[in-house]
């Protein structure tokens, strides 16, 4: 894990979801939401797979870009955690320390993994 002193927010109550920012998008959308939905998971699978090659290749600068639009695309949707952990990856970039972040990368990974599962069932109801 990052020993980084102020990466506390671990230690807090994890926000998968915020359900006011997905039931807002929900109803902007209407009918359209769910290809919305699609698009993002697929898209964020497609960064993540680019953010493990940005890291192997020590490439800073693409990291930071492909965080960046994970993290704009997580808040839109409300996928908090993402959207943190994408905010931490791309301070690790901007410290031009993503050679280290394979941690942090799989943690993303898992974050999307809930994400999916918490938008699923809540596109059920």
């Amino acid at each position: 894990m990052d020993e980084n002193p102020h990466n506390n927010t671990a230690d807090q109550t994890v926000e998968i979801l915020n359900d006011e920012q997905f039931e807002d998008m929900r109803d902007l959308l209407e009918e359209d939401f769910a290809d919305l939905i699609q698009v993002y998971l697929t898209d964020s699978q497609q960064r993540i797979q680019s953010l493990r090659i940005a890291q192997q290749q020590n490439d800073n600068a693409n990291g930071f870009e492909i965080a960046h639009a994970l993290k704009g695309a997580s808040a839109n949707l409300g996928t908090t955690q993402l959207m943190r952990l994408s905010s931490q990856l791309q301070d690790r970039c901007r410290e031009q320390r993503i050679s280290e972040q394979a941690a942090l990368i799989e943690d993303i990974a898992a974050a999307l993994q809930c994400a999916e599962q918490t938008i699923k069932q809540r596109m059920e109801q």
